[in-house]
């Protein structure tokens, strides 16, 4: 009876490490069969660490000592007085080591009456050049670039057509012109970050 017991037991040990060997073996099979058919790959991103930098900075002007008439009066002392009130901007685009296609430079002008009159363009005429040709917003200037970098100068000119005879609520008249710069490529497609503005002020007589 005993004998028997033992026998019992030994089969049943011996049944257990059997399964507990073949299951080790079958997670095995499966684990190594499962790393046969996936395996992994790292790749490198180079990543950009400079960017092309734009700014445009005022270099001249006469619109912060002269007050714009609307006529030349000789009696008007010149060192106060003017008729043509002239600015210069440059526009300089740094690509910074970046290798890209050239890029093209879009202004817009707008005046800012700051609610002191309406109508400006009825009362100014405004001029701009750039690289000593006339601005063509169809044919827009070119950022040619040497050595990494390129620059645009903008030559501005604002004269007045007639006097302001009314103004709101008895206001002072007052003028900013604003001027947006804005890099663009062929298509005039812009992208973050290549426009700057630049808001100058023009003081007027009463």
């Amino acid at each position: 009876m005993k004998s028997q017991t033992k026998k019992q037991t030994k089969n049943k040990i011996f049944t257990i490490l059997v399964v507990f060997i073949s299951l080790f073996f079958t997670i095995v099979s499966i684990t190594a069969l499962q790393n046969y058919f996936a395996r992994q790959r790292k790749e490198k991103i180079s990543l950009l660490d400079k960017f092309p930098l734009f700014n445009v900075e005022r270099t001249k002007g006469n619109n912060e000592d002269k007050i714009l008439i609307p006529l030349p009066i000789p009696n008007f002392k010149p060192s106060k007085y003017q008729h043509l009130i002239e600015m210069e901007h440059k526009a300089v685009l740094n690509t910074n080591g970046v290798e890209m296609d050239p890029l093209y430079l879009k202004i817009t002008s707008s005046y800012d009456t700051k609610t002191t009159f309406e109508n400006p363009t009825n009362f100014f005429n405004l001029s701009m050049k750039v690289n000593n040709n006339e601005y063509d917003e169809s044919q827009r200037p070119l950022t040619a670039l040497k050595e990494g970098n390129g620059t645009i100068t903008i030559q501005i000119g604002i004269e007045q057509k007639e006097i302001i005879k009314e103004t709101i609520d008895g206001k002072k008249p007052e003028l900013d012109l604003i001027f947006d710069y804005e890099l663009v490529d062929s298509k005039g497609n812009s992208f973050s970050g290549g426009n700057q503005t630049i808001k100058t002020s023009i003081v007027q007589t009463a």
